[in-house]
Formats: C-alpha cells, sequence, structure tokens
C-alpha cells in the first residue's frame, strides 16, 4: 500500500475516531449540540491530523511485521 493511501486512511480513522468521542461526550454531557459545534469540528480536524502523520508509520510497522512471518 502505498503512502498516500496510508495517510488518507490514517486521517480518516483518526478524524473518525476523535469525532466519535467527542460527539459521545457532548451528547452524554446534556448541553446543546449545536453549542458544541466548534470544538467537535476542532478534535475532528485534530484527529484527523494525527492520523494522517502516524498513518504511514504504523501502516510500514505492520507491514514489516507481515512480512517476517
Amino acid at each position: 500500500m502505498t503512502i498516500v493511501r496510508r495517510t488518507a486512511r490514517g486521517a480518516l480513522v483518526g478524524g473518525g475516531a476523535f469525532t466519535v468521542v467527542t460527539v459521545f461526550r457532548s451528547i452524554t454531557s446534556g448541553g446543546a449540540f449545536l453549542d458544541s459545534l466548534n470544538p467537535i469540528l476542532l478534535f475532528a480536524l485534530i484527529g484527523a491530523t494525527v492520523g494522517g502523520l502516524v498513518g504511514p508509520l504504523i501502516g510500514a510497522a505492520i507491514e514489516g511485521f507481515r512480512s517476517r512471518r
């Protein structure tokens, strides 16, 4: 798998994970959803950035582990 695909996959997974957690916390806090929309988008952006940076590293590590077997 190419670096671009690993980066895209990492960004989607990281952004999605941060978004799901933030939306869940927003709903369980009982506050208005629209009031917490800005922090939700901010955390989604942070998650996508971290996932995009870490995705190729994790992908290469998994590929290396699989090739050793």
